[in-house]
Order: structure tokens, then sequence, then C-alpha cells
């Protein structure tokens, strides 16, 4: 463990041995850090991805530099399909420590399957889509771009949320139970995952409970029908005598009968069916129309779902050049890789000029502008004596070309430097060089600012005259 004042290793006391400063809270820390660590390493044990994650935040939230926590975090949101964060913990892990760390061996793979990484780039962009088309009623076109993340990113969890959550929407319970359950095989306490559990098994409740209730009242009514039919059965319909009136009559009658029924049939009947046939016709030219104008409204909103997807491919080919471009995100990405490997390396000025080529401004995540603020902040507000400090180093090794190196990137920002100005020409006469440290004591002894200055008279005394 190292001290926090003066970044020395700590002994077993309450006192930094180097500084002597009190680290006692500071051990404190570092300890409440690593047991929120060991509790996030349990969970993930375990396949509690989500309630992992919240127990690894907090040891960061404790201790930054828990590099173990850090990357722990970032597998466990690659293993919920979160690649970008995934990446932007690792990166952060490797700046804290370039040496013996396990993010550098993690990145390393990931830029060896290039493809790969910006297939997983790409699912963000299409589950942002996705969520787009849900907001915006269009739960059709969110299912089919939900299925696409999955088929790209078969680990993505969110995407699975929100597709269980547009089969709840649109009633298919089977389709959304099977989904539900693929998440929890992934993070078996996902508590969306477990929201959308408690909905389906309260729906089949209460569709249980209604199809009872119909049961009941089905049963109710079969039973009032048969007490119907057992009373009809039960009343005895006695029918009238008349005495005969004589064949005459009967004869009368059967003529009036049938000259009635003729024109009965004539007059009510016919007209009746007539009227039913035409009605049954009308209908069915009716039903024809009503079916063809379906059909040519499903037409229309199928070519409408087919230029909005034409419209979404170009997007995506648009997106995906602003990914893998020359000037795409991945590439960002790889520049700032670029500068933390030359630092890792011992190559800082390498990484100081490299620095300038990363554009910040086309990658919003907010890991990413944390590390490049960071290294950027180190380059270019502390730059000058960072590379001083490396200079003199060298330069008390008797190191002289690594001195120089050093110092002339340090004059190379601040020209005004007569402490850089002096060393740099005792480093061209310890090489041999003396017409070039002349040039340098020379600048000390002819400025009228230094001249008279402790940097101006060691000058004079080096030159010699």
């Amino acid at each position: 463990m190292e001290c926090i004042y003066c970044h020395h290793q700590l002994g077993n006391g309450r006192f930094c041995q180097v500084c002597g400063r009190d680290v006692t809270l500071y051990r404190k820390i570092v300890r409440a850090s690593n047991t929120y660590y060991n509790v996030g390493l349990e969970k993930a044990r375990v396949r509690d991805l989500s309630g992992a994650a919240v127990y690894l935040k907090k040891s960061l939230d404790l201790y930054k530099k828990n590099t173990n926590a850090r990357n722990l975090l970032g597998l466990v949101y690659f293993e919920m399909g979160e690649t970008v964060d995934a990446l932007a913990e690792w990166v952060i892990s490797k700046n804290l420590q370039p040496v013996d760390n396990l993010a550098s061996e993690y990145l390393k793979k990931l830029q060896s399957r290039q493809s790969r990484l910006n297939q997983m780039n790409q699912t963000l962009k299409k589950f942002n889509q996705a969520l787009y088309y849900a907001r915006h009623d269009s739960k059709d076109l969110a299912l089919l771009q939900a299925k696409k993340v999955i088929s790209m990113n078969p680990r993505f969890v969110k995407a699975y949320q929100l597709l269980g959550l547009l089969y709840l929407q649109k009633e298919e319970y089977a389709k959304a139970e099977k989904t539900i359950k693929t998440i929890l095989t992934i993070d078996v306490n996902n508590t969306v995952a477990l929201s959308y559990l408690e909905e389906l098994k309260e729906i089949a409740k209460n569709k249980k409970n209604l199809a009872k209730e119909k049961n009941r009242r089905q049963a109710k009514k079969l039973q009032e029908r048969d007490i119907l039919e057992e009373t009809v059965r039960d009343e005895a319909i006695v029918p009238t005598y008349r005495e005969g009136t004589g064949s005459w009559a009967t004869v009368l009658l059967l003529a009036v009968g049938l000259i009635v029924g003729v024109l009965f049939t004539y007059f009510l009947i016919l007209p009746v069916k007539e009227k039913a046939l035409n009605a049954n016709f009308n209908q069915g030219i009716l039903s024809y129309n009503e079916e063809i104008a379906e059909r040519d409204t499903n037409i229309t909103g199928l070519e409408g779902q087919i230029e909005s997807l034409n419209q979404e491919k170009a997007e995506l080919q648009n997106e995906l050049s602003a990914y893998t471009g020359e000037g795409g995100i991945i590439n960002e990405y790889n520049k700032l890789l670029d500068v933390l490997t030359l630092k890792a390396n011992g190559d800082y000025i390498g990484a100081m000029d490299s620095i300038s080529s990363v554009d910040p401004s086309l990658v919003t995540n907010e890991k990413f502008q944390s590390v490049y603020n960071s290294l950027n902040s180190e380059f270019n507000d502390s730059g000058v004596q960072n590379l001083f400090d490396r200079g003199k180093a060298a330069y008390d090794a008797r190191d002289w070309e690594t001195a120089m190196r050093y110092f002339t990137k340090c004059l190379e920002k601040q020209p005004d430097y007569p402490e850089v100005i002096f060393y740099m020409g005792i480093c061209h006469q310890n090489l041999g060089d003396w017409p070039t440290a002349v040039s340098y004591y020379n600048q000390l002894i002819d400025n009228e600012a230094y001249k008279n200055t402790t940097w101006g008279a060691a000058a004079l005394a080096q030159r010699g005259y």
C-alpha cells in the first residue's frame, strides 16, 4: 500500500516511515474499499452481476485506485453486454497501474478482435434506436430492432429487458417469460427481470380467476336451462273439443285456408326472402371491400416500414463509419491507448506528442473524457515541470543524452527557463560538444535578465572567460 501523501510504501505503523504523516484514516478507507470489493466478488461468483456492480461502485467511491475492484467491475459490465463501459473501466485501471495489471490483458484481447469490438459498439446504437421506437409507439419496429441487438450481442441484458417489456405489452406472455428467464441466467438477481416476472405471475393469477368466474356463470346458466326444460315437460297441454260443422263447411274452410296461404306466401314470405338475399349479397360485397381496404392499408404500412428500415440502414452505415472510419470513435480509443502505452513504456515525450492527435470531441463517454483530461492536464498544465524532473533525474544519473531529450522538449514548451538552459550547456560540454555548450552559456551571459543571476554567474564560470 502506498502513502497517500508521498507515495512511498507504507509499513505496519500508524505513520508513514518516510513523510511521517498519520495514515490511520487512509488505512480504514482502503480496508472498507477492499471489503466492498470482496462482497462484490462473492456476488459475481454466483452470477448476481447487478448486485456485484453496486458493491464494486461503492468500493471505487471510497478508493478510486482499487484496480482489483475496477477490473472486476469491467468484467461485470462486459458479461452484461455493456462493452463500452467495460472498456472505459479497464483504460482507467491501466492508467492508474501501468505495470502488472490484468486490465492490460483484457484490453489486448479486445484490440486483437477489432471486428467483434466494432460489432459490440454497434449494438449500443441499435439499442438506442429500439428505445426510440418504443417511446414513440412503434412497438413492432422496436421489437425487430431489439431482436437484432440480441443477435449481435447475446448477453446484452438491457436489450433483453426491453424485449421482455415489449412482449408484455403485446400480451405475448410465453415469449415474455422465456426472455425474462434468459436475463436471470445471465444475472440471477436482476431487479428489472424479477419485477417483470412478478407482473407475469399477477397476470396469470388474474386470468385464472377470470376463467373460474366464467365457468361458474356457465354452470349457473346450464342449471337454469335444465330447470326450465323440466318445468315445460311436466306441464300437460289439454286440447279443446268442438262439434263438427259438416262436410260443406269443411270444404269451404279448406279453400279459404288455401287462398290465405297462397296470398300470405306471395305478399309476406317472398318479399322477406328476397330482402334477405339482397342483404346477404350486399354484406358480401361490403366484406370484400373491407378486406381489400385492409390489404391496401397493410401494403401501405409495409411500404412505410421498408422506407423506414432503408433510412435506418443508411443512418447505421453512417454511424458505422463514424465508429470505424479514420476519424471514428474506435480510432480515438486506440489513440488514447497508444498514449497510455507510450507513457507506461517510459516514452514520456512520445506520449506527450501523441496526446495532441486525440480528438476528445468525438467521444462523449464520461470515463474516456476523465482519462483524457487527466493526461492532458499532466502533459500541458504540469508538462514543463514533469519534463524538467525527468531530465534532472537523468542528469543526476549522468545520462547526458536522455537528459538532453527531456531538457530540449522542456525548452520547446518554455524557452525562458534559465536552469534548463544551463543544464543543456553542461550536457553538451560533457558529451564533448564545446561550441554548442558555449552557445547555451552565452544565452544566459548575454541576456540582461539572467546576466547577474545565479545561473548567469554559473554559465560564466563554466565558459571561463
